[in-house]
C-alpha cells in the first residue's frame, strides 16, 4: 500500500496502472505555499470553486471522448454533457483567447493580417480574461499546464495572488524532447519565481526530466502539483479555480511509457466516416484547399491510424488526472461545492475530406469538441446517466458562466460576446443547496427570459499560411480565411452550415470569393455543397446575419452578439 502524505503537497493521482514506476505515485519535492492573510470580500461558503480540464485538439465528432471512461463515470452521469459544444476558430490560441476573454476572435484580433499569436492580441486578453476578473472577486487561482501558444512567463493577472500557482506553458514542442516528455514551464508561486533547484536550473523555469518526478510525463507532472495545490489550499479562506491543461492529445501525441502498449486502443484505427478520403467527385465544389486534395494513400493511412491510437493513449493519462483532481477533491471535502468543466479547445481531421492530420477548417470535425459539467444543481432526478443540453453553446460561453456562478456583478460580463448556460444545466434553484451566488445568478437569468438562447453558432478563422502535414496541404493564405454561421434548430434553417471564404489578405471579407453551404440534416459530413440552389433571397439573408455576427460586439446595443 502507498504510505499517506507526508505533508500537504503530496499526493498522488489515483489508480495509476499497477505497472506504472513508483515515482510516478508520489511527488519527489515540495512547493511553497501560503495560504494565510487573505480573507474573500464575501464568505467563501456561499461561493463555488471551479476546476477546469481544457484538452488540446479533442474532438468529439470522431469519438474523442469514448477513451475518459473514468471521466464519463465521475462527471458526465452525475453532471451535464453537451451535446452541440462548438468553437469558434479551430486553432489552438485563438481559440483559447477566446475562452479565457469570453470574446469573439474578430474582438481580440491583431489589427492587421501579420503578427500576434495566430494574429490574437495578446494585450487584449491575458489583462482581461475571466482569472483576472474572478482574481479581483477574491479567488486563489492556479493553472497547471497550457495556456496560449505564446503564454506569458510572469503570471498574468490573477494567478499573481500570495496563495495563486502559475505552471504554464505554451504547449512546447511538437516532437520530443519538450513536447510530452522534459518539457519546460513557467513556474512561479505568490507571484515569485521558484527555484533555482533540481527541476529549476534558472528560477523561474520548471524542466521536467524522464529520470526524476512523474517520469518527467506532461499530463502527469501537471495532474500531480495540481493535486498538491489542491492541498495547500482547498482548506484556505478563498474560494479557488484549478485549470489543468494538458497538451493532449495534440501532436506528436506521445503516450505514457505505461500507456503506449497493452491497452484495447491497440486494436483500433482511425473512424473511416463516409467524408474519409472523400473522392474528388465530392470534393469538387468545395472551396480551393478541399477541391484540390489528392487522395490519401494507404501508408497515410497507416499514419493516420496510429496518430488515432496514440491520440486516444495520450487521454487515457487525462483521464487518470480528472480521477486524481476528484478523489482529491473529495477527500478535502470540497467536492460538492465545485463545479468542474471539462472540455477542448477543438477538434481535428482524421482522413475527412482528404485532410490527413490537424484542424484549421470549417467542418464539423474540427467545430465540435467534448463539454461535460459536474456541480451542484445539475444533477436531474429520473435521468441515469446525466443531463444533456442540445443548444448550440461554445467556449465564450465559459468566461460569463464562471463568473456568473461566482457572483461577480453582471456588469463585469455585459462587454463579453458570450452569455452564461447556467439556466441550461441548473434548471432550477430548489434542488440540492446551491452556493448563495451561483443561486442568484440563476434566478437574475430566468428573470432574462426575453433574450431566447441561440439557434446559430458563429465561426470564423485567418489562415496561418501554407501548411503542409502528412504530405497534403491542410491550410491555404489564397483560400481558407472564412467566417461561417453553423445552425442547429434552426427555425428556417435548421441544421445547416453557411461559410463564406476570402484570402488572409482580405481582413475584413470585402472581397469574399467563394460559398459553401450544407443541410446536415441529409448531409452531416458536409459532402454536398448545395449554395448554388438556395435562393437568392436566402443568400442575402445568410450574409446579412454572418456579416452582423462578425461585426457584433458584447451583449448590449445595437451591435450585441447574438
Amino acid at each position: 500500500m502507498p504510505r499517506p502524505p507526508a505533508t500537504l503537497q503530496e499526493e498522488f493521482i489515483a489508480n495509476f496502472p499497477r505497472s506504472a514506476p513508483p515515482l510516478l505515485r508520489w511527488p519527489l519535492n515540495t512547493t511553497r505555499s501560503d495560504t494565510g492573510g487573505f480573507a474573500p470580500s464575501v464568505p467563501r461558503a456561499s461561493r463555488p470553486n471551479f476546476v477546469l480540464f481544457l484538452q488540446d485538439d479533442q474532438d468529439e465528432f470522431l469519438g474523442g471522448w469514448s477513451p475518459m471512461k473514468k471521466a464519463q463515470a465521475l462527471l458526465a452521469d452525475s453532471g451535464a454533457r453537451a451535446t452541440n459544444w462548438l468553437i469558434h476558430t479551430p486553432v489552438c490560441c485563438p481559440s483559447r483567447a477566446e475562452l479565457l476573454t469570453g470574446r469573439y476572435f474578430h474582438n481580440v484580433r491583431e489589427a492587421v493580417h501579420t503578427g500576434g499569436c495566430m494574429h490574437i492580441d495578446e494585450r487584449r486578453v491575458n489583462p482581461v480574461s475571466f482569472g483576472a476578473a474572478l482574481g479581483s472577486a477574491g479567488y486563489t487561482l492556479g493553472w497547471f499546464g497550457k495556456h496560449m501558444n505564446v503564454c506569458p512567463h510572469r503570471p498574468p493577472p490573477g494567478w499573481d495572488c500570495p496563495t495563486c500557482v502559475w505552471f504554464a506553458n505554451g504547449g512546447g514542442r511538437d516532437a520530443e524532447p519538450g513536447g510530452y516528455l522534459n518539457a519546460s514551464f513557467s513556474h512561479f508561486v505568490g507571484g515569485s519565481a521558484v527555484g533555482p533547484d533540481r527541476y529549476h536550473q534558472t528560477a523561474g523555469t520548471y524542466v521536467a526530466d524522464t529520470a526524476g518526478e512523474f517520469s518527467g510525463y506532461y499530463t502527469s507532472v501537471i495532474a500531480n502539483k495540481s493535486i498538491a495545490w489542491l492541498h495547500s489550499v482547498a482548506r484556505g479562506t478563498r474560494p479557488f479555480m484549478l485549470t489543468v491543461a494538458s497538451k493532449g492529445p495534440h501532436v506528436p501525441s506521445t503516450p505514457a511509457p505505461w500507456y503506449a502498449r497493452g491497452t484495447y486502443i491497440d486494436g483500433l484505427a482511425a473512424p473511416r466516416t463516409a467524408a474519409f478520403n472523400a473522392s474528388r467527385e465530392q470534393l469538387s465544389h468545395h472551396h480551393w484547399l478541399i477541391a484540390q486534395q489528392e487522395p490519401i494513400t494507404q501508408e497515410q493511412g497507416a499514419v493516420i491510424d496510429e496518430l488515432f491510437r496514440n491520440r486516444w493513449r495520450t487521454l487515457l493519462s487525462v483521464d487518470d488526472a480528472i480521477e486524481g483532481v476528484h478523489g482529491a477533491l473529495q477527500q478535502l471535502g470540497v467536492l460538492e461545492s465545485t463545479y468542474i468543466f471539462v472540455t477542448s479547445d477543438h477538434g481535428f481531421n482524421l482522413g475527412q475530406h482528404r485532410l490527413p492530420t490537424c484542424k484549421l477548417n470549417v467542418y464539423d470535425h474540427d467545430l465540435r469538441i467534448p463539454m461535460v459539467i459536474r456541480g451542484r444543481g445539475l444533477i436531474a432526478p429520473g435521468i441515469p446517466h446525466g443531463l444533456r443540453f442540445p443548444q448550440p453553446a461554445s467556449n465564450v460561453d465559459l468566461a460569463p458562466t464562471l463568473l456568473g456562478l461566482a457572483g461577480v456583478p453582471a456588469e463585469a460580463t455585459a462587454h463579453m460576446d458570450g452569455r452564461s448556460i447556467a439556466r441550461l444545466v441548473i434548471p432550477s434553484t430548489d434542488g440540492p443547496a446551491l452556493p448563495a451566488s451561483a443561486a442568484a445568478h440563476v434566478r437574475a437569468l430566468a428573470g432574462a427570459e426575453a433574450a431566447p438562447w441561440r439557434t446559430h453558432h458563429f465561426i470564423e478563422y485567418y489562415s496561418l499560411g501554407s501548411v503542409v502535414r502528412t504530405e497534403h496541404l491542410i491550410d491555404d493564405p489564397n483560400s481558407n480565411t472564412y467566417r461561417a454561421l453553423r445552425f442547429v434548430g434552426d427555425a428556417r434553417h435548421g441544421d445547416f452550415l453557411y461559410a463564406e471564404f476570402t484570402a488572409l489578405a482580405d481582413w475584413n471579407f470585402s472581397s469574399v470569393g467563394f460559398h459553401e453551404a450544407f443541410d446536415l440534416t441529409s448531409d452531416p459530413h458536409q459532402l454536398n455543397n448545395v449554395f448554388s440552389s438556395l435562393k437568392r433571397d436566402t443568400k442575402a439573408e445568410l450574409a446579412e446575419r454572418v456579416r452582423r455576427e462578425w461585426r457584433c460586439s458584447g451583449q448590449r446595443g445595437k451591435l450585441a452578439c447574438g
